[in-house]
């Protein structure tokens, strides 16, 4: 039983022109650098939230 890919049956013989695979680089890298910001401003938010969030709380070692 010979194993072959189905995929290479689709179309065999296609290209992909040069302006399209830098458009889709393009679109790639900037969602990947909009994440990256996120990430930095979302892990900053929480980091201070949490810590604000933990002064308002009571401590338990200080009721005993």
């Amino acid at each position: 039983m010979e194993n072959t890919n189905p995929f290479k049956a689709l179309e065999p013989d296609a290209a992909c022109p040069a302006y399209l695979k830098q458009e889709v680089v393009s679109e790639i890298d900037m969602i990947r650098n909009s994440l990256q910001v996120v990430e930095v401003y979302a892990y900053g938010i929480f980091a201070v939230f949490t810590v604000f969030v933990s002064e308002l709380l009571p401590d338990e070692n200080q009721r005993k």
